[in-house]
């Protein structure tokens, strides 16, 4: 009985709680588009986000993920717990330098490669969105300043 006694005048805080029906999405803050495959582009207009696989050849042999293509590459790695290469996360150095084996990216962001090393095959991870299912050679800074 006492622990009955104890509960009941306890009080209990109810101002989490939404006292407005929800009518859209944006007014829930942990609720987006992307939670349902989908983002929005212009004209207030939703397409489906592609989901690419994502070959990364390590020194600790090969590793797979899934990366959306509005992900970058790097940070798909680190949030499935693969440790790759980096530095500014800007695209402005070579730390974070792969080779693209196949497949293409989106490294508009970047700005440390020039047109000869992009068309070379060249790869900042941390700047780079999969277009495509793709491999990439990590590691490999030493080799493009060498």
């Amino acid at each position: 009985m006492a622990t009955s006694a104890a509960l009941s005048s306890t009080m209990v805080s109810t101002s989490f709680l939404q006292k407005q029906p929800v009518t859209s999405l944006r007014s829930v803050q942990s609720v987006g588009p992307a939670l349902f495959g989908v983002k929005s582009g212009r004209g207030g207009r939703f397409t489906a986000m592609a989901i690419h696989k994502v070959k990364l050849l390590t020194p600790d042999g090969p590793k797979m993920i899934d990366c959306p293509d509005d992900v970058y590459i790097l940070d798909q790695a680190e949030e499935d717990g693969i440790d790759l290469p980096y530095s500014c996360r800007a695209g402005s150095c070579s730390s974070c330098a792969g080779k693209l084996v196949e497949g293409s990216i989106d490294q508009s962001d970047g700005s440390f490669l020039d047109d000869d090393q992009i068309d070379g095959g060249w790869v900042l991870t941390c700047v780079a969105y999969p277009q495509s299912d793709l491999t990439i050679e990590t590691h490999k800074e030493a080799e493009l300043t060498g």
